[in-house]
C-alpha cells in the first residue's frame, strides 16, 4: 500500500471517478431544469397565442357588428369591404387557434416569402402599434414629484434670480387681483 491508502485519503482513480460523476448529476439536473423552463416558456406562449386569437375574435366580431350596420344604412360598399375584413379576421383567428406555435411560425415564414411588402408592412404597423401601447401604459410622472424634483437654486417663475438662491416665492408685483 502507498502512503495516501494508508492515511484513508482516496486514491487518484476514485477522485477521478467521483468528479465524473459529480459532473454527470450536475449535466443531468441542468438538462432537466432546462427542460423544464422550455415547457414553462412554451406553455405561456401558448396561453398568450390563445388570448391573442381570442383577441381577433373580438374584433372580427366588432367589424361585423360594424358591417351590418353599414350595409343596413346608405355605406352598402364600406359596409361589404367591412364584413370582408371582418371575415378575415377571424378565419385568421381560428387559425392561429387551431395551430401550433410552430406552424403558425412556418405560415408566417410563407407568407413573408409570397408577400414580402405585405409582411412588412404588417411587421411596421405592429411595431407601431406597439411602441403606442407601450408609450401610453407607461406610468405617469406625478405632477407633484416633477415640481419637487426640480433644482432649488432655479427661481419657481421661471426668472432669473438676482440673490443667488430662490424662496421659492413667485413675484407678484405689478399683478392686480381682483
Amino acid at each position: 500500500m502507498n502512503e495516501n491508502e494508508q492515511a484513508g485519503q482516496p486514491s487518484a482513480a476514485e477522485l477521478k471517478t467521483k468528479v465524473a460523476e459529480d459532473i454527470q448529476s450536475v449535466t443531468d439536473f441542468a438538462r432537466n431544469e432546462a427542460t423544464a423552463a422550455t415547457d414553462k416558456a412554451k406553455d405561456a406562449a401558448t396561453d398568450q397565442k390563445n388570448v391573442i386569437a381570442h383577441k381577433l375574435g373580438d374584433v372580427a366580431m366588432a367589424m361585423e357588428k360594424v358591417a351590418a350596420e353599414l350595409e343596413a344604412g346608405q355605406n352598402r360598399n364600406i359596409g361589404r369591404l367591412t364584413r370582408n375584413l371582418g371575415n378575415n379576421l377571424r378565419n385568421a383567428s381560428d387559425s392561429i387557434q387551431d395551430r401550433s406555435l410552430g406552424e403558425i411560425a412556418g405560415m408566417a415564414e410563407d407568407f413573408g416569402r409570397k408577400q414580402p411588402l405585405a409582411f412588412l408592412s404588417i411587421a411596421a404597423i405592429a411595431g407601431l402599434a406597439a411602441s403606442r401601447f407601450l408609450t401610453s401604459s407607461a406610468p405617469k410622472a406625478d405632477q407633484s414629484a416633477i415640481s419637487s424634483t426640480a433644482p432649488a437654486n432655479r427661481p419657481v417663475s421661471g426668472l432669473p434670480s438676482t440673490t443667488g438662491a430662490s424662496t421659492g416665492v413667485v413675484p407678484t408685483e405689478g399683478r392686480f387681483n381682483d
